[in-house]
């Protein structure tokens, strides 16, 4: 066992007592309805346009949910797609939402490029403004999405525009590429002590990560997936045992082997780059 699992195991038991009593608290959990967008974002946080694209099963999402929330309270609640409009069954996700106790704010993002049909908007309606639907608008691309805007507000639906520009302010940090190399372990454990992204705890078709590339890292890059950092919802049980599995895994005192692929939302990342832009537009070539 290397040095970073047996820093893993002393968590884990650590946590065996922690949680006997109580649950784990998740400021922030990030819900994936697939893997497919209708965008090719170049330098997208998730690296989507580089992986297989899919539609996840909804109704499993859903037991996937209630698994985690038997362990866990969740403050923060986001649904993801890639672009969630791209799944048709996204309309029963945003009912449990409503339903659900243990769901008090979130957020819902898409890049509006898909209008929610009529099931839909009678969804987004019963949410009774407890999730925001947010609106990426990325340059060239503001029309549709303020149309997406207008027809939410009309409806009384809870929705903000975040536009995304070329100014400093709004920029994207370039995470990696997919020919990234690996970066060295001292390295990656700067960066992790710094990342925004290390408490974007992910829910992703039965798998729970503390960051949303640990689901895509292994296809990206063929990095294996370290089962102290992956949690399997479906298998992962009741009781303190799980409790203590999932507070180890969502750990922020230890970087993830994915993390080595990855140069943060970091201050130390020095490359700042334009928004949005797509794998061959002209805007990727002039870069």
């Amino acid at each position: 066992m290397n040095m970073k699992n047996l820093k893993y195991r002393k968590l884990f038991l650590e946590n065996l007592i922690k949680y006997r009593n109580r649950k784990v608290r998740l400021s922030f959990l990030e819900v994936w309805v697939g893997q497919t967008c209708t965008l090719k974002c170049r330098d997208c946080c998730h690296m989507i346009p580089y992986i297989k694209p899919s539609i996840y099963d909804v109704d499993s999402l859903i037991e996937d949910c209630k698994i985690l929330f038997e362990l866990c309270d969740v403050d923060f609640f986001s649904i993801l797609g890639g672009e969630p409009f791209t799944n048709p069954d996204l309309y029963k996700l945003i009912d449990f939402v409503a339903e659900s106790k243990n769901i008090k704010d979130g957020k819902l993002i898409t890049n509006g490029t898909i209008m929610a049909n009529d099931m839909m908007m009678n969804s987004l309606r019963k949410l009774n403004n407890k999730l925001d639907v947010r609106i990426d608008v990325y340059p060239g691309r503001e029309t549709r999405a303020q149309e997406f805007y207008d027809k939410l507000t009309t409806a009384g639906i809870r929705c903000t525009l975040l536009r995304h520009s070329v100014f400093e302010e709004m920029r994207w940090k370039k995470l990696s590429g997919p020919n990234q190399k690996i970066i060295p372990c001292r390295t990656s454990e700067m960066i992790y002590t710094e990342c925004a992204l290390k408490s974007c705890h992910t829910l992703s078709n039965g798998e729970l990560t503390v960051c949303p590339r640990g689901i895509t890292t292994k296809e990206v890059y063929g990095v294996e997936k370290n089962p102290w950092e992956h949690i399997d919802i479906k298998k992962i049980g009741t009781g303190v045992c799980a409790k203590a599995k999932i507070a180890t895994a969502i750990s922020t005192k230890v970087y993830k082997d994915y993390c080595r692929y990855c140069m943060g939302i970091a201050e130390m990342n020095p490359y700042s780059i334009p928004p949005g832009i797509q794998i061959g537009s002209q805007g990727e070539i002039l870069q």
